[in-house]
């Protein structure tokens, strides 16, 4: 009869209930504080009913109380605590299973006052943590990512840190973004807004689930973060850059006038960069941060220079002063065309009228002065119903002058 595998299964088992004893978390701390508080009180009981032991038992105690303070002293130093309180509660948590740290997540952030030394934050585990809806937690142990955890109250084990994650759309804004055109000239772009989310899965989002997500996004999103000079930084300042450089790389391939003056040069500057931010290429830098693009608003472009707007306004009014002035070369070509034809027509009237009178008149029986006369008369008509038809600035001067018809 083979009893080794049966030996081997209570191995096992005594292994993991030591192992649970000592690193063990809530029950276990608590049945670790009992029996210690027991072992304690039965020394003393010990050492009351036998004087003699006390000498024997001062050195332990010391020597417990030493080591005790020694682990405080170094959980201080090593994450750099501003007081020995929040050691001494840190190791009494990880010990006992009492005095646990509580934090809040919401808004893919950790709920933290201004100056508060939460040693859930700045440790980890053992503690609680609460997850409100729209949110999830990422548990990360020694080795790599544990555990994702969305809304609810979670116990976070020994050892294991947090990573707050926001499954609700999220709203970012890109200020002072400034880049060099391709003929020279500094551009800035004003406060752009855009609209982001975490790669969700359609298949899983429901009435019940609207925040659905992939392990595989939130893994993207916590482990594809970039470094900056400041260190680590979040997950809207690694999509902002994205878009940032986006921006930036479309100022430089094109001129001032192609996107400042976009009616001139028949373009459309913003819908060629929403175009570009939407295209496979971009889409696909997003997704290793476990991002997808819902909208973006790109601001408007302005030129810091004042001299060289100052410019473009003077050489844009030339244009439309040469515009202008054609125009009323124009115009006034074709009034001085309208009078000229006008003055021919006159005259040619006047021939006619004056034929038509010398065609009523008797030549045989008139005289040389009759037929003057009436060549005059009509003449005079002609001239004065043509003065009532031309404009005010067009009539002759009257001539006031006694006399001088008569004498003409």
């Amino acid at each position: 009869m083979n009893t080794k595998p049966d030996r081997q299964t209570g191995q096992d088992f005594l292994v993991q209930l030591v192992r649970s004893f000592v690193t063990g978390n809530t029950t276990w701390g608590v049945l670790r504080l009992v029996i210690l508080g027991a072992l304690a009180l039965a020394l003393v009981l010990v050492a009351v009913t036998i004087p003699a032991l006390w000498r024997y038992l001062i050195a332990p105690f010391f020597a417990l109380i030493l080591a005790f303070l020694a682990g405080v002293r170094y959980i201080q130093d090593i994450y750099e605590l501003p007081s020995l309180t929040y050691a001494l509660r840190y190791l009494v948590a990880s010990f006992f299973g009492f005095l646990y740290p509580y934090l809040s997540i919401s808004g893919g952030k950790k709920n933290l006052k201004k100056g508060e030394v939460n040693l859930l934050d700045v440790i980890g585990g053992p503690g609680i943590v609460f997850v409100q809806p729209g949110n999830a937690v990422l548990f990360e142990g020694q080795c790599g990512p544990d555990t994702i955890y969305t809304s609810g109250t979670h116990f976070v084990p020994r050892f294991e840190t947090l990573q707050p994650i926001a499954l609700e759309d999220q709203y970012g804004e890109l200020t002072g973004l400034s880049a060099t055109t391709r003929d020279g000239f500094d551009v800035r772009v004003g406060r752009t807004r855009f609209r982001f989310r975490l790669i969700s899965d359609p298949h899983a989002r429901t009435l019940q689930n609207p925040y659905s997500y992939t392990e595989a996004a939130i893994y993207d999103m916590v482990y594809n973060r970039t470094v900056g000079e400041e260190g680590l930084s979040d997950w809207g300042s690694g999509v902002a850059g994205d878009i940032r450089r986006v921006i930036s790389n479309y100022i430089n391939r094109h001129t001032l006038d192609q996107l400042t003056a976009p009616s001139e040069t028949k373009g459309d500057p913003r819908g060629d960069i929403t175009k570009e931010l939407y295209s496979e290429a971009v889409r696909n830098n997003l997704r290793r941060r476990g991002t997808e693009l819902l909208s973006i608003d790109i601001g408007n472009f302005e030129i810091p220079n004042k001299e060289v707007e100052q410019q473009r306004l003077d050489t844009w009014q030339v244009k439309w002063k040469g515009n202008a002035r054609i125009a009323r070369s124009f115009g006034e070509a074709k009034r001085l065309a309208q009078q000229e034809i006008g003055r021919a027509e006159a005259q040619a009237e006047m021939l006619i009228s004056i034929m038509h009178a010398l065609s009523d008149v008797n030549l045989r029986g008139g005289t040389t002065q009759s037929v003057r006369d009436m060549v005059l008369v009509r003449t005079a008509q002609l001239l004065d119903a043509m003065g009532q038809n031309l404009p005010p600035d067009d009539k002759p001067p009257v001539n006031n002058e006694p006399g001088k018809l008569d004498q003409k």
